[in-house]
């Protein structure tokens, strides 16, 4: 593939401006984590810059790839607001973004927002890299690392790989030892669409039956009222099933931010959840994964890398608990 007409000069060649956009969710956003590094290891020189939503960016913190990460703010996210303050918050990121001099965007996600094309030519970035591959069976890290074939990168992407402060990451490890479910098994009980979720019957359940074999479990899930519009929580289901379960050996984990929810994956010895942004985040932090998956989404979105298992069916709830008990202890990795 031909090098991009901003990349003709022997400076831009070592030292190209790139700014990648993902305005998407979590999992969309590890997904893309190995497009950052690929970019250092082929330019070293380069200045890279990242484009995400306010909600994900903590994500990105210590990120050793990046030189610049660039925040918006979904409208959803700031229901109270008035156009007039949107339209500022535009301008002020237009502006950004021209400061940086950016020469080249990826678009991350496989069907670009026209709101976010319009910014970056506002902020005068004239080559707009685009996905040519939506339609084809390739894994979201697949499909985002095709964009840099563009920038003479060819593949194998590398794994995602998550960041975490040393101290956010020993403070999980003691709360949970501290309280004796040290490398406990990790329970996800959230999922964005409802095709997606484990019934709460089905992890009662596997609680029981794995106690009775000496497990212990650690429960995590999206924080909040189901009602919120922004990002809808799971705080009612989560305390319905611990009330169920208040005789068995299960840790609640309130986690209020991305951050903490990473440090919590990252403190427990496997993590069983369905499809949704928690699963990606535990792999890019080297938790072992038991992924509960609906058959049409598993070849784009099931946990990327090795020591995963992935358990799949035409809906999740069909997903029987003994596979998964078994999958915890005998395992049948990806």
């Amino acid at each position: 593939m031909p090098v991009p007409p901003d990349l003709a000069s022997q400076s831009a060649r070592e030292a190209p401006r790139v700014l990648v956009v993902r305005r998407d969710n979590i999992g969309d956003l590890i997904c893309t984590l190995p497009v950052f590094e690929g970019i250092r290891h082929r330019y070293p020189d380069a200045h890279i810059g990242a484009l995400v939503n306010s909600y994900n960016a903590p994500l990105l913190d210590g990120n050793p790839y990046l030189d610049r990460v660039h925040v918006y703010v979904k409208s959803k996210h700031r229901p109270d607001a008035g156009v007039l303050a949107l339209v500022r918050d535009r301008f002020k990121l237009v502006a950004g973004l021209r400061k940086e001099r950016y020469q080249i965007v990826l678009h991350a996600g496989s069907r670009p927002r026209s709101e976010m094309r319009n910014l970056t030519r506002l902020a005068g970035i004239t080559e707009q890299i685009v996905d040519q591959n939506a339609n084809r069976p390739l894994h979201e890290v697949e499909r985002v690392y095709e964009l840099l074939r563009a920038l003479d990168i060819p593949g194998p992407p590398p794994a995602p790989r998550l960041t975490l402060a040393a101290q956010a990451l020993a403070g999980a490890r003691d709360a949970l030892a501290g309280r004796g479910y040290g490398q406990a098994i990790g329970l996800h009980i959230s999922a964005r669409e409802s095709e997606n979720r484990w019934p709460l019957e089905s992890f009662a359940a596997l609680m029981r039956k794995g106690a009775e074999r000496g497990h212990r479990f650690v429960l995590f899930w999206s924080p909040g009222e189901a009602s919120r519009p922004e990002h809808p929580g799971d705080d009612e289901r989560a305390q319905e099933l611990l009330v169920r379960c208040r005789d068995l050996p299960v840790l609640g984990y309130p986690t209020p931010d991305l951050l903490a929810l990473a440090a919590g994956l990252a403190a427990v010895g496997a993590l069983v959840g369905s499809d949704g942004g928690h699963i990606h985040i535990a792999a890019a932090v080297g938790t072992p994964v038991i992924g509960l998956y609906c058959d049409h989404k598993v070849t784009q979105w099931r946990p990327w890398g090795t020591g995963h298992t992935v358990l799949q069916a035409a809906r999740v709830d069909h997903i029987p608990v003994d596979a998964v008990l078994a999958a915890i202890e005998h395992g049948n990795p990806t």
